[in-house]
């Protein structure tokens, strides 16, 4: 009952979009695939040769308000030619996450999967995926779309600042409570691990 129902909703969805119906794809997966989904991704990857490549990533959390904005930019203008991996797209409610998220009770993930060939100076390309991406960013920040980046790789202290934005300082707080050594976490260099002498 429950999966006809989802079926029917979705359904009801899609008729108010408009798409070309012989690209949509579509399965159904149980709840532990869905979870498991990057791992059958990685199989998938490695039994073509394309997992032990540069995955240059780019997740980010869109808020509902500028997904259109965000839509005829970036699919329009910057993302020309063939995508080099799964672009995943769907939405998320506020009260269902505990990440940074946008100031909106919903939002979209927004996820390009790319893997890089090696060694090619083509749109398949380490070089060429990393500056789509800065563009992406780029364009999001010039417009001010209030878009939060998920897993970013920020190199300074005012930009993890700007991500997090009004809950820096409950972030500081907990962290000093949970964390006051700075042991969690050193990769993102966020904080500089403290030496407590006794």
């Amino acid at each position: 009952i429950v999966s006809h129902f989802f079926l029917q909703e979705v359904e009801k969805h899609m008729s108010r979009l408009s798409y070309i119906p012989s690209t949509l794809f579509s399965t159904e997966v149980t709840l532990v695939d869905f979870l498991d989904r990057v791992h059958i991704s990685e199989v998938k990857l490695r039994s073509k040769g394309l997992w032990d490549v540069p995955h240059p990533w780019l997740n980010l959390l869109i808020p509902k308000s500028e997904i259109h904005n965000f839509a005829e930019e970036v699919f329009g203008n910057i993302l020309t030619g063939t995508s080099n991996g799964p672009v995943l797209i769907y939405s998320i409610n506020k009260s269902k996450t505990s990440v940074v998220i946008p100031e909106e009770d919903v939002f979209y993930l927004v996820a390009f999967l790319a893997s890089a060939v090696p060694s090619s100076n083509g749109t398949d390309g380490l070089e060429h995926i990393l500056s789509q991406n800065k563009r992406i960013l780029e364009f999001c920040k010039r417009a001010q779309l209030g878009v939060k980046q998920y897993l970013p790789h920020y190199s300074t202290h005012q930009e993890w600042m700007t991500h997090f934005g009004p809950h820096w300082e409950t972030f500081l707080q907990r962290k000093s409570v949970y964390d006051p050594l700075a042991i969690l976490a050193p990769g993102q260099r966020i904080f500089r691990k403290a030496i407590r002498f006794l």
